[in-house]
């Protein structure tokens, strides 16, 4: 290997390059990748012999695949300097046993116009997130990637982490910006719905997830409504809410019950509103109308039905995150 530096730190530096490029690769490499690969590192001063750069690329590949889980953490230009919370090695060896995941810092990942970068490999998948600049951010990802490591699979909730996620492969862009303003739905809440017109109330739990890239919300509820014999009448739903390219937001329910809705939602300013079913006796009721609000630590949802003479208050219920 040509270079001025000693030849301890040109291992070090083509190490650390080559396990950005398994990174980038998911563990592999092709014929036209190490081209590239070799004219990155030429402008990095380091010409490595063809026995350097194959035994870089196996301790590289090594270390890729080392254990069930990793997190990769790129520690080249741009990203490192756009960092805004500690990867020094004592706070990423705490992090690690805090949420039992490995971290591992690579040169460069590929996206730079998205950096900073990380990705995260479980098994032999692998997700990649882009710019987690801030603390929030990179708390974001981490308890995601501790959910997933936990579960053995990147098929979780994937929570506040979701707007971070960057597929590397296709050109999807950034998720729907017409399904954000639902963001408030993501997580999970319980509340109990007290009635306006009695003293009756009922209790509702929701799990609500960013799903397809961002691009939809998958909704999971039940509500539980006391019996006058003591037992419990329990509902359930599934709910997927979307956005057509054009912004209209439509949410398709399906009950317990078989019954499947298509809602069309209406936004106004902060709050979700659309036309639900009239409850209870749909003769005494015109119109209902249902309408999501956001709260400080979660949403209030409220039903309102019209006899004829405009809307009132049927039922409210405070939504509070867990």
């Amino acid at each position: 290997m040509t270079r001025a530096n000693p030849t301890e730190t040109n291992h070090s530096d083509l190490d650390f390059h080559a396990a950005g490029l398994l990174v980038k690769g998911q563990g592999s490499w092709t014929d036209s990748a190490l081209a590239h690969f070799r004219h990155f590192l030429k402008l990095r001063a380091l010409s490595p012999s063809e026995d350097e750069l194959s035994a870089a690329l196996q301790r590289a590949q090594k270390i890729y695949f080392s254990g069930n889980v990793r997190i990769y953490l790129c520690a080249a230009e741009p990203c490192c300097s756009k960092l805004d919370f500690d990867v020094s090695a004592p706070a990423l060896e705490q992090l690690s046993k805090e949420i039992g995941v490995p971290f591992t810092k690579t040169g460069c990942q590929g996206p730079c116009k998205q950096a900073p970068v990380l990705s995260l490999r479980i098994g032999d998948r692998q997700e990649m997130f882009a710019e987690v600049a801030s603390e929030d951010a990179w708390r974001a990802v981490i308890q995601y990637a501790k959910d997933a490591a936990q579960a053995g699979t990147l098929l979780v909730a994937s929570g506040a982490a979701e707007k971070f996620r960057f597929d590397p492969v296709h050109d999807h862009g950034k998720p729907s910006a017409h399904v954000q303003p639902l963001a408030f739905l993501v997580g999970h809440f319980c509340g109990e719905g007290k009635y306006a017109m009695t003293d009756y109330s009922f209790q509702k739990e929701v799990v609500g997830s960013f799903e397809a890239g961002g691009r939809f919300i998958a909704l999971r509820m039940n509500a539980t409504y006391p019996l006058a014999d003591g037992r419990k009448d329990v509902h359930k739903a599934f709910v997927i809410v979307g956005a057509e390219p054009a912004g209209t937001i439509t949410a398709h329910a399906y009950t317990d019950g078989g019954v499947v809705r298509e809602y069309a939602i209406a936004r106004n300013e902060m709050d979700l509103e659309f036309a639900d079913v009239a409850p209870g006796h749909a003769s005494q009721w015109q119109r209902a109308r249902k309408i999501l609000r956001p709260t400080a630590d979660g949403f209030e949802e409220r039903l309102e039905v019209d006899a004829g003479g405009g809307f009132v208050p049927y039922y409210v219920i405070v939504m509070r995150k867990i």
